[in-house]
């Protein structure tokens, strides 16, 4: 019954357009509000992003990192670490319709409009990637090979070596480049 609702939903995923929306080129010094989506995975992936989001404050003077992550639980499963906080936020299972698109709990998260959305999930995750089409940022930026690389403004080509620490240092080589915009 899962590989049917996914097979589904990636048809519908296809079909659907992506909404208009103002693309602007960025970068970490021109930004003031940046976003990462993400695949809960562990808390020590959660601890990865949070250190990361505090790094771009403090050395680029980004005003707000947002975070929304995709926990693949139901509900009654939702780990301590992903409860409510200040720029963060996540959805589960039970946030889903039948063709694993986000119905609820994300609708704030999709009409923010942020300079830089960066997906941290690989790029083949249903849910995210309807997040991540949906989204009104203004850039993009995922990795090369992945479902939602089609909706990418700038695509990182990560190679058969998607690991958090390297994609963190893939974004900072390019998007903490001034010239960049």
């Amino acid at each position: 019954m899962q590989r049917l609702k996914k097979t589904l939903g990636v048809r519908l995923f296809h079909q659907e357009a992506e909404p208009l929306r103002l693309r602007k080129g960025c970068n970490f010094h021109s930004a003031e509000r940046v976003a990462f989506i993400y695949l809960d995975s562990d808390e020590e992936f959660f601890k990865s992003l949070k250190k990361y989001a505090k790094y771009l404050k403090e050395n680029f003077n980004i005003k707000s990192v947002m975070m929304m992550g995709f926990v693949d639980q139901p509900d009654k499963k939702i780990p301590i670490w992903q409860q409510h906080k200040l720029e963060t936020g996540f959805f589960s299972r039970a946030n889903l319709n039948w063709y694993l698109k986000p119905v609820s709990g994300v609708k704030n998260f999709l009409e923010e409009d942020f300079d830089i959305l960066i997906d941290f999930s690989g790029g083949n995750t249903l849910p995210l990637n309807y997040v991540f089409k949906e989204s009104k940022a203004k850039m993009k930026v995922g990795a090369l090979g992945s479902r939602a690389a089609r909706n990418c403004d700038f695509i990182l080509n990560m190679g058969n070596q998607f690991g958090v620490d390297k994609y963190m240092v893939q974004l900072n080589a390019y998007l903490s480049n001034p010239k960049i915009k």
